[in-house]
């Protein structure tokens, strides 16, 4: 059909509209009778939708999920730029229009109808243009037609459907986000939707596939919903999740669930728990011990970092092998045995075998007390993404199946962080997930040792966002060290960075070497600097620092005085020079060669003392020149006038020269 008179024939109530537009001819149309008198040669044709429902497909997203639909439909057109966007049911329904929130706008400008998603358009007074006609200078044609049948369902529910996993698909998490936000969709049909966990599952399932994403990782997250909501504690997440991912409103979230009915209610949030300082003391508490003395306790997350090939992984597998059966390792002791779970991502399979053997050449641990978990033996050779919900809880039930096994909690062991997730690593958001999968486990009494690379500075920390140690009790950083190293064995550097509930005594670097026949031990350090000479190395920085500072204020000063620049120039002149003048904690690290953490402590601790008694003992010593001054030779003198005068001594802003030993 594509003329007036063929959809007459057919019984199709058709009415003329104007040439290359959608606006009918005459007024009070949907009133006049049907009639080829009305036509007029190159008017385009109107279906006017009296019995009929025209489902009218605006954003190019629906497809994806309209596969079952548009099967069950006989009657199918669009044009060449819009193929099918049209689908027309012999059924009367009420005209709807579905479109999105203003909050989604950076997600929907870039559809060319925008915000609106899908029209359904039926009964008097509603057209839409047929096969047949000309729109935008295109023409409108039939990508399938046939005797049109009574849809086999509930159509507006299917259609509702389609609009709401469209929705959720132009809006789809990025990856990192994708786990976490397909669980609160799943949540929140389950909690306030009364979805079925099999519902769930397959409409979850069905929108991750047409996104691309990893059907694997979102498998049965209706069921795994059902199961949460289940226990009075049980973990779900929801509209908060959503927003915080999206960056949206409640109102915009809310929106996307209304289209199949859903109200999101105001979630019950649990009171919070306050005790007077008495009552917290009752609580039975228990207090942290140690599973390594002098080093890690109960309930701990600790990070071992450093370069590449500096020991990290040799040194944790001679503490774990102890903490497997108890024992001493270098400066550590542990009384008492606890299982071990260690996950290898990157060495070769039988490297594992080659270095832990060593160890177990003289006792072996008992059954179930080191396991492991290696990346080679796993399926597809992958073990799943710990960023994510399956990775975390497969581990979560190999923890659970030693525990049964031993009856003890095992500390787990990751080798390493970058092998074992694809976290972006300078994005402390998308670090967060793994964070707090580790502040849960602690909370299960689980102690962690996470093995970490280090960046470009060796002395700075796990590689990416320093907020990767936010909640680590320990933070340990590892240095190959070459000079003195005893031939035939590898000697390293042992430094802390943070040491939350250790003593000042446990926390000295210090230095050890492996003989790789499973023998450690500590090892004098070629050159150990006192911290009075750390201090002196800080002074000197800062002390350089202050007087190109000053020197520089005073040129801007004598700028303001000439009227050179307004004061409002000088005062920003003067913040940009606190700023760039003055070196920064890491720097001084980086030049002095010890951690940031360790001047940070140098500098809140002993420095203010130091540099009270240095400022002292100079000011005696200019006492003293002025003294000698009397009988010092007189070519001395002027050497020492010419030195005051490059220097501006006498305002205050130099240190006077050392004398010559006779004076």
């Amino acid at each position: 059909m594509n003329t007036p008179e063929q959809y007459i024939e057919n019984k199709i109530p058709v009415i003329p509209c104007k040439r290359n537009t959608r606006i009918p001819i005459g007024n009070d149309w949907q009133h006049k009778p049907i009639d080829i008198n009305r036509f007029n040669p190159g008017d385009n044709i109107g279906w006017h939708l009296l019995e009929q429902t025209d489902i009218d497909i605006d954003n190019p997203i629906c497809h994806k999920f309209l596969d079952v639909i548009k099967t069950r439909c006989c009657a199918v057109y669009g044009r060449k730029s819009n193929p099918e966007s049209h689908l027309i049911f012999p059924e009367k329904n009420e005209y709807k229009k579905w479109t999105m929130h203003n909050d989604f706008a950076p997600w929907f400008n870039k559809f060319r109808k925008k915000s609106t998603i899908l029209e359904i358009r039926s009964g008097q007074g509603f057209q839409s243009i047929a096969p047949g006609s000309i729109i935008d200078n295109e023409e409108v044609r039939w990508d399938r037609y046939e005797e049109l049948k009574q849809y086999p369902g509930k159509l507006i529910n299917d259609i509702e459907l389609v609009v709401f996993a469209t929705m959720l698909s132009i809006v789809y998490a990025p990856d990192g986000a994708r786990d976490d936000y397909c669980y609160a969709v799943a949540c929140i049909l389950a909690k306030w939707g009364k979805w079925s966990a099999e519902k769930i599952d397959t409409f979850i399932l069905n929108l991750a596939e047409k996104n691309n994403d990893d059907v694997r990782e979102r498998n049965k997250k209706g069921t795994h919903a059902h199961e949460q909501l289940g226990k009075p504690d049980g973990r779900t997440k929801g509209l908060p999740t959503l927003m915080g991912i999206l960056k949206v409103s409640a109102e915009a979230i809310k929106d996307i669930f209304s289209v199949v009915h859903i109200n999101i209610g105001e979630e019950k949030t649990q009171k919070l728990k306050m005790y007077d300082w008495g009552e917290y003391l009752n609580l039975d508490i228990p207090e942290p011990k140690f599973i390594v003395e002098r080093l890690f306790k109960t309930k701990s997350i600790n990070f071992i970092s450093g370069a590449k090939g500096n020991g990290k992984t040799e040194w944790v597998l001679g503490l774990t092998d102890i903490i497997s059966k108890t024992g001493e390792f270098l400066n550590y002791k542990v009384n008492e045995p606890l299982p071990v779970i260690y996950i290898d991502g990157e060495m070769d399979e039988y490297d594992l075998i080659d270095r832990r053997v060593a160890y177990t050449q003289k006792i072996a641990p008992r059954p179930y007390y080191f396991n492991i978990i290696h990346y080679a033996q796993q399926v597809d050779q992958t073990i799943p993404d710990i960023k994510f919900e399956l990775g975390q809880k497969l581990i979560l039930e190999c923890i659970n199946e030693v525990k049964e096994k031993t009856g003890k909690t095992p500390v787990l062991v990751l080798d390493n962080l970058r092998s074992l997730s694809n976290y972006k690593e300078n994005d402390s958001d998308d670090w967060r997930p793994i964070g707090v999968w580790l502040k849960n486990l602690r909370a299960l009494d689980v102690v962690s040792i996470v093995i970490d690379h280090h960046g470009k500075n060796t002395d700075g920390g796990p590689r990416g966002s320093s907020s990767k140690t936010d909640w680590a009790n320990v933070s340990i950083f590892i240095k190959k060290v070459e000079t003195g190293r005893t031939k035939g064995k590898m000697r390293m550097e042992i430094k802390f960075d943070k040491a939350r509930g250790l003593k000042p005594d446990e926390t000295q670097e210090y230095e050890c070497e492996y003989d790789y026949n499973g023998n450690w031990e500590i090892v004098a350090s070629e050159k150990k600097v006192s911290e009075e000479e750390y201090l002196e190395k800080i002074y000197q920085i800062k002390n350089a620092d202050h007087w190109r500072y000053i020197e520089k204020k005073k040129k801007i000063q004598k700028q303001l005085e000439k009227k050179q620049i307004t004061e409002k120039t000088y005062n920003q002149l003067e913040r940009a020079l606190r700023k760039t003048e003055f070196t920064t904690q890491l720097d001084i690290a980086n030049q002095l060669g010890i951690s940031a953490g360790k001047v940070n402590q140098l500098i809140k601790g002993p420095y203010e003392s130091f540099f009270i008694k240095k400022c002292a003992d100079e000011y005696k010593a200019k006492e003293v020149m002025k003294e000698k001054e009397k009988g010092m030779p007189e070519e001395l003198k002027k050497k020492i006038e010419q030195w005051e005068k490059s220097h501006k001594v006498g305002e205050g802003e130099e240190d006077i020269p050392d004398l010559p030993n006779n004076y």
